[in-house]
Protein backbone atom coordinates (compact mmCIF):
# COMPACT_ATOMS: atom_id res chain seq x y z
CA UNK A 1 0.00 0.00 0.00
CA UNK A 2 1.22 3.62 -0.28
CA UNK A 3 0.46 4.44 3.57
CA UNK A 4 2.61 2.39 5.80
CA UNK A 5 -0.67 3.10 8.41
CA UNK A 6 -3.45 1.74 5.86
CA UNK A 7 -4.44 -0.30 2.77
CA UNK A 8 -4.89 1.76 -0.91
CA UNK A 9 -8.50 1.28 0.05
CA UNK A 10 -7.93 2.65 3.49
CA UNK A 11 -10.11 -0.17 4.23
CA UNK A 12 -7.79 -2.14 7.07
CA UNK A 13 -4.86 -0.78 9.26
CA UNK A 14 -1.67 -2.30 8.68
CA UNK A 15 -1.23 -2.33 12.41
CA UNK A 16 1.25 0.59 12.80
CA UNK A 17 -0.52 2.85 14.57
CA UNK A 18 -1.64 0.63 17.44
CA UNK A 19 1.85 -0.45 17.53
CA UNK A 20 3.38 3.28 17.94
CA UNK A 21 0.18 3.81 20.79
CA UNK A 22 1.63 0.73 22.63
CA UNK A 23 4.92 2.06 22.52
CA UNK A 24 3.73 5.37 23.66
CA UNK A 25 5.05 6.96 20.39
CA UNK A 26 3.42 10.59 19.69
CA UNK A 27 5.73 11.53 17.37
CA UNK A 28 6.75 10.35 13.71
CA UNK A 29 9.80 11.22 11.18
CA UNK A 30 8.63 9.99 7.99
CA UNK A 31 11.02 9.89 5.03
CA UNK A 32 11.80 7.36 2.21
CA UNK A 33 10.59 6.95 -1.36
CA UNK A 34 8.78 8.57 -2.90
CA UNK A 35 7.57 11.92 -1.12
CA UNK A 36 4.71 12.33 -3.78
CA UNK A 37 3.36 8.74 -3.02
CA UNK A 38 4.47 6.31 -0.14
CA UNK A 39 5.92 9.45 2.07
CA UNK A 40 2.74 11.89 1.31
CA UNK A 41 -0.16 9.16 2.21
CA UNK A 42 2.21 7.93 5.26
CA UNK A 43 2.44 11.68 6.32
CA UNK A 44 -1.12 12.70 5.98
CA UNK A 45 -2.61 9.96 7.53
CA UNK A 46 -0.05 9.80 10.27
CA UNK A 47 -2.03 13.08 11.26
CA UNK A 48 -5.08 12.22 10.29
CA UNK A 49 -4.18 9.57 13.15
CA UNK A 50 -3.33 12.61 15.44
CA UNK A 51 0.15 11.76 15.78
CA UNK A 52 2.91 14.66 15.57
CA UNK A 53 4.53 14.34 12.05
CA UNK A 54 7.46 15.25 10.63
CA UNK A 55 9.00 14.97 7.08
CA UNK A 56 12.70 14.85 6.90
CA UNK A 57 13.10 16.22 3.12
CA UNK A 58 16.70 15.69 3.27
CA UNK A 59 15.86 11.64 3.32
CA UNK A 60 12.85 11.59 1.04
CA UNK A 61 13.08 11.25 -3.01
CA UNK A 62 9.85 11.78 -5.30
CA UNK A 63 9.17 10.39 -8.51
CA UNK A 64 7.24 13.58 -10.17
CA UNK A 65 6.00 11.75 -12.80
CA UNK A 66 3.93 15.12 -13.70
CA UNK A 67 6.91 17.75 -12.96
CA UNK A 68 5.59 19.71 -9.89
CA UNK A 69 3.86 16.85 -8.29
CA UNK A 70 6.99 16.59 -5.41
CA UNK A 71 6.16 20.68 -4.53
CA UNK A 72 2.55 19.76 -4.60
CA UNK A 73 2.78 16.69 -2.45
CA UNK A 74 5.02 18.80 0.20
CA UNK A 75 2.84 21.85 0.25
CA UNK A 76 -0.54 19.63 0.60
CA UNK A 77 1.61 18.04 3.89
CA UNK A 78 2.07 21.08 5.13
CA UNK A 79 -1.14 22.88 5.03
CA UNK A 80 -3.01 19.32 6.92
CA UNK A 81 -0.34 20.11 9.63
CA UNK A 82 3.33 17.89 8.70
CA UNK A 83 6.40 19.85 9.63
CA UNK A 84 8.41 19.89 6.92
CA UNK A 85 12.12 19.66 8.49
CA UNK A 86 14.69 21.06 5.16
Amino acid sequence: SYSGFFDNGRQHQTGLAGWLRAHAIDTVHICGLATDYCVKFTALDAVHLGLRTRLELAACRGVDLRPGDVGRAIDEMRVAGVEVLR
